[in-house]
């Protein structure tokens, strides 16, 4: 069997609201998304506790 060559593709447009954020409001929303990550994480990790028992 071949192997198969995988690139990574960095291109990334990044919209205009966030280039037109201030260094704060990044911050606070980069803050904001780890936040709700964070909870999505603990919520499925639950979620599979319960499956498991």
């Amino acid at each position: 069997m071949a192997e198969k060559e995988y690139f990574i593709d960095d291109r990334v447009i990044i919209p205009d609201w966030v280039k037109n954020m201030t260094s704060e409001e990044r911050w606070a929303e980069i803050r904001r998304l780890e936040a709700e990550a964070r909870e999505e994480k603990r919520r499925i990790l639950e979620s599979m506790k319960k499956d498991n028992t």
